[in-house]
């Protein structure tokens, strides 16, 4: 009886390690969607915009709270908010914390809280937005794109980035 039990205990172990396909299927997606945003993130950190709109589908919503454009379809709308950012600030800086990730069919999601660290039309000091951000993905064959991009900085105080619109009119 015992070695009956150690050989049961075996396979189920090996079962366990080896996963179920969709089990592993949902790690493998899982583990793409944390690249594709991480590669977003890095992107913009460095300032390459187009390496950011790598990212993001041709039919991506963006909601900012404080962007010009918020709303608008497309990733060419997603370009402008961010090339009016990159116009107007230096030595912006996105992090993130408590991170997630989840993975819905063909969906992939990333969420979790950000501090944006910037320094707005060269005043020589550095802000600080903090806020929560949500990623929607879609699959797109092999790959993630961005669908939808929504921050919501906290606090009531308004964003700087609001007046970014008005100046660039």
């Amino acid at each position: 009886m015992r070695p009956a039990y150690f050989v049961s205990t075996a396979i189920l172990v090996a079962s366990l390690a080896a996963g179920s396909p969709a089990l592993a299927g949902d790690a493998n997606a899982v583990a793409a969607v944390k690249e594709v945003f991480e590669t977003g993130v890095a992107a913009l950190n460095e300032g390459n915009l187009d390496g950011f709109l790598d990212t993001v589908h041709d039919e991506a919503l963006s909601f900012y709270a404080c962007g010009p454009t918020s709303g608008k379809q497309g990733r060419e709308a997603c370009a402008l908010d961010w090339r009016l950012f990159f116009n107007s600030t230096t030595n912006a800086r996105f992090e993130t914390r408590n991170e997630e990730y989840r993975i819905i069919g063909d969906t992939g999601i990333a969420y979790g809280e950000y501090s944006l660290s910037v320094n707005y039309d060269g005043q020589g000091r550095q802000t600080v937005h903090e806020g929560r951000y949500t990623m929607t993905y879609t699959r797109v064959g092999d790959e993630w794109r961005i669908a939808m991009q929504h921050n919501t900085p906290v606090g009531d105080s308004p964003q700087p980035v609001r007046e970014l619109a008005r100046g660039a009119r």
